[in-house]
């Protein structure tokens, strides 16, 4: 039976498509236009925004960092709640997005070649995080929403690693869990939070592998109740599908 034409373009186009899903971030930093970079720090495959009883009303400008904070044009604001954002910093695609967008704000494309040679190495730690090799690196930040630019601290900035034991997991579909080993608190009230998890158990298996569906960042109830100043800006959980991480058959997380 002849198959009609049309029909064969359609089947062609299938797994077309799906590679370069995949696969459009699979390219060197200098070729991330602005949009795509700010896109992939603030609400992507990489970037969860998470804001309770959002009402739109204005929008800002800004740029985000590991521990500069973040003000996304993106994310709507109000006077309700701020916007938490979580972030897998471990996921190199969110690296070189956050390096392109610092490359955009200085100029680098007008650069000299010796210049951009000093500025490649001072964010050589940071694109590499050898940390990342061993562990899964998230952050949280609350987004600038006060008319002044401003919040009054960053989440979870008066608490300790103790305050989060027990309290926050990495969790994956088949309920295997990793809890949380070291933490960050900001510094300031732009900065991030910085949560770290053990990528693998005493076994070696890794929490998350290019076969898993998904995982969550989860938050215990009784950690979101009422004594928990920080509650009402979180959600229980935030959950990733790991397919939208996978490129080039690599987890970029």
């Amino acid at each position: 039976m002849r198959v009609p034409s049309t029909l064969l373009l359609f089947i062609i186009a299938i797994p077309f498509c799906a590679v370069y899903g995949q696969d459009k971030y699979d390219k060197p930093i200098s070729k991330f236009g602005k949009e795509e970079a700010f896109k992939i720090v603030n609400d992507s495959p990489w970037a969860k925004p998470y804001q309770s009883n959002a009402r739109s009303t204005a929008r800002e400008g800004g740029q985000p960092g590991m521990a500069g904070g973040s003000n996304p044009r993106s994310i709507a604001r109000d006077f309700g709640p701020p916007p938490v954002i979580m972030r897998l910093h471990s996921g190199e695609v969110y690296r070189k997005a956050v390096v392109r967008l610092q490359q955009i704000d200085v100029g680098y494309d007008k650069f000299s070649d010796e210049k951009k040679a000093e500025f490649d190495a001072s964010r050589k730690i940071f694109l590499e995080c050898k940390i990342c090799t061993e562990h899964y690196v998230v952050t949280l930040t609350k987004v600038n929403y006060t008319k002044d630019g401003l919040v009054d601290e960053g989440i979870f900035q008066s608490m300790t690693l103790e305050d989060l034991k027990g309290n926050v997991t990495l969790t994956n579909d088949a309920g295997e869990e990793r809890e949380l080993i070291h933490f960050t608190p900001p510094k300031n009230a732009g900065d991030s939070a910085i949560l770290y998890f053990k990528r693998a158990d005493a076994s070696g298996k890794h929490l998350v592998t290019p076969e898993t569906k998904e995982f969550r960042l989860v938050f215990k109830p009784t950690f979101l109740d009422g004594k928990n100043r920080y509650a009402q800006l979180l959600p229980q959980f935030y959950d990733f599908r790991v397919s939208k991480l996978v490129i080039g058959g690599k987890l970029m997380f």
